[in-house]
């Protein structure tokens, strides 16, 4: 099993600016659509179908040449990327960023859609499904990549192969984090041409995207997607980018670093509720401050900010529920009774804000 960053496939996912009809751009935007296309009645497409499938799809419908590369390779960027979700079953589906990159990539808003990638880029994370071979590592690599691009404006394109593919725990970063002296962060002598694969097919295919911009052999943050990168990373340590195992309570973590809450809206949520459990009025727990102990929940979760416009921390996404409940929606193997019920409570802000129960059911699989 390795243990350094490694690329998905046998290519890059994008190799243009977005708008480009360039080959990989089409190919990944081709397989997207073909998965929302064959996955409308059940939101899945078998692996197989898709094999024996996409390659016509994409030579019909993508200007897509014909070639002798596995099947797989087709989808497994996306996946990197986290647009596509495979299950157990190997049936796969758009990710609720996939769905809302291709639709601003069809409405030509490509600053959403390069916001859209980085954002998933963001929960990225090793293991990884389409890097199968790597297995041991537990961090979010472009966290890492993002956060360091932030604080020394500018990396050399050497340090990705010669360094940053290779670093595996938090203790590879503690002295710089603690000193800001680059040159305590770990060099291993390239021996093999695999450690350059994650600069030749993920690195370049930022740099293509106009996410990164290289220059000189120095790489930096492309200008138009700063802020929105500075969004995410400013409040972040490095202690946030590894894990022991991943859990949508880790998300919630980072969320609280991201975004400014009014913590009003609990209470007034409770009161609004009469301090009753919403998926049951009979799940009493015991007496707090004179009421009935409740939690409050935002059925959104709030790491999803990023993705959305509308505002989350708002009192028609807030649900009073027992711990017990609380529990089961962060930690239980089936989660779709529990989320078909607040759902149902809260069908018109769902609505208002077109999110499907498919998508919250895809909100929570992290956990």
């Amino acid at each position: 099993m390795s243990n350094f960053w490694q690329a998905p496939g046998n290519g890059k996912g994008f190799d243009s600016f977005l708008g480009d009809n360039s080959k990989m751009n089409n190919r990944t935007i081709g397989v997207l659509s073909y998965i929302k296309e064959k996955a409308a009645t059940d939101g899945f497409v078998e692996e197989v179908r898709f094999q024996a499938e996409i390659k016509n799809y994409l030579l019909e419908n993508f200007n897509e040449n014909p070639n002798e590369s596995l099947n797989t390779h087709f989808y497994r960027p996306a996946l990197f990327y986290g647009f596509l979700n495979i299950n157990k079953e190997n049936k796969l589906s758009l990710s609720i960023e996939g769905n809302l990159f291709l639709n601003n990539f069809n409405s030509q808003n490509y600053i959403e859609c390069k916001k859209l990638i980085i954002n998933q880029l963001d929960n990225t994370t090793y293991p990884n499904k389409a890097t199968s071979k790597v297995k041991q590592l537990k961090l979010f690599p472009f966290r890492i990549l993002f956060k360091l691009l932030l604080e020394n404006k500018s990396l050399s394109s050497n340090f990705i192969s010669s360094s940053l593919v290779h670093i595996t725990s938090y203790s590879d970063l503690q002295e710089y984090e603690k000193t800001g002296n680059f040159e305590t962060i770990p060099v291993f002598k390239l021996q093999s041409s695999k450690f350059l694969k994650f600069n030749t097919w993920v690195i370049n295919s930022l740099v293509n995207l106009n996410i990164l911009t290289l220059s000189d052999k120095k790489l930096s943050i492309h200008t138009d997607i700063l802020e929105h990168i500075k969004s995410l990373y400013d409040n972040l340590n490095f202690s946030d980018m590894f894990f022991e195992s991943i859990s949508c309570e880790i998300e919630e973590i980072i969320a609280n670093k991201r975004v400014k809450r009014d913590f009003n809206l609990i209470n007034k949520a409770k009161r609004r509720d009469k301090y009753r459990c919403r998926v049951n009025s009979l799940h009493t727990t015991f007496i707090s401050k004179g009421q009935n102990y409740v939690e409050g929940h935002h059925i959104i979760p709030m790491f999803q900010q990023k993705n959305y416009t509308f505002k989350l921390d708002d009192l028609d996404n807030i649900i009073s529920l027992c711990p017990n409940c609380h529990r089961e929606i962060h930690s239980a193997d089936n989660k779709v009774e529990i989320l078909n019920k607040l759902y149902s409570l809260n069908t018109h802000y769902m609505k208002i804000n077109n999110i499907a129960i498919n998508d919250l059911y895809k909100m929570y699989a992290c956990a």
